[in-house]
């Protein structure tokens, strides 16, 4: 593990660094949640920052594995660059809305939080959309430094990743991630994805993270054919696909 973080840390120093803050930020909100018991929808306020933090910091430290086998050096940089601005962005916004008792997402109750809330939105689909082109040019790299299987599941997961975070669009036109009942029901422990009704989370979550779960994949099983790879990207997504399907009929999962 060693090893790897240096890795990560000689490739992006940038993002490393930005991974280490997030983890902090995770750490810190996680002792503030055991003295601050106000609560928001039926948790605790600090237990989306704490989320989102210890997901940017996995987000920072995966792309800089992802980038060393991309060559175009001043668009890599320039992605690098916006990608710590964004999650910085989008992790302040979402603390310091907790430390104000307010919901920083679907929030448009006052002119602030709505700010707030377009900013985000403005933000995290700027993010998405360098992101995938990123991931379109992936397509330009030959597997050479890399196996086929690699390459493969490095492109289909950007891509994957990159449409389900897309899905954050239709919880926002909707201003609400519940089907068939009003946010904040009963929900699965640490995730608190509903238990009563459908939960766009879920296929939201999966999907962003074929980020990592394709490429380790194909490192797991020691792939370096294409075709499985891209088999296994396809069911994966037509599983998250059917996630997303289920939710919007307002079916719980568990």
């Amino acid at each position: 593990m060693k090893t790897l973080f240096i890795r990560i840390r000689t490739i992006s120093p940038a993002l490393y660094y930005c991974a280490l803050g997030h983890l902090a930020l995770f750490a810190l909100m996680f002792i503030i949640a055991q003295f601050d018991h106000r609560q928001l929808m039926g948790i605790n306020l600090w237990t989306k920052p704490i989320k989102f933090a210890i997901s940017i910091a996995i987000y920072c430290l995966t792309w800089p594995l992802l980038l060393q086998y991309l060559p175009f050096e001043r668009l890599k940089k320039r992605f690098v660059n916006f990608t710590v601005f964004a999650m910085t962005f989008e992790m302040l916004a979402i603390a310091t809305q907790a430390a104000r008792g307010q919901l920083s997402h679907y929030n448009t109750s006052g002119a602030y939080n709505a700010l707030v809330f377009s900013a985000m939105g403005i933000v995290i689909v700027s993010q998405t959309l360098f992101a995938l082109y990123m991931g379109i040019m992936f397509f330009k790299v030959r597997a050479q430094q890399l196996t086929p299987a690699l390459l493969w599941a490095i492109r289909l997961g950007i891509i994957m990743a990159c449409i389900f975070a897309f899905e954050g669009g239709i919880m926002a036109s909707r201003m609400a991630h519940t089907v068939g009942a009003a946010d904040g029901g009963p929900g699965l422990p640490l995730f608190n994805w509903s238990r009563i009704a459908g939960d766009l989370r879920i296929a939201h979550f999966m999907g962003l993270h074929a980020l990592q779960i394709v490429p380790l994949f194909v490192l797991f099983s020691g792939l370096k054919n294409a075709r499985p790879a891209v088999v296994f990207a396809l069911i994966y997504f037509v599983l998250v696909s059917l996630l997303f399907y289920n939710a919007m009929l307002g079916r719980p999962v568990f």
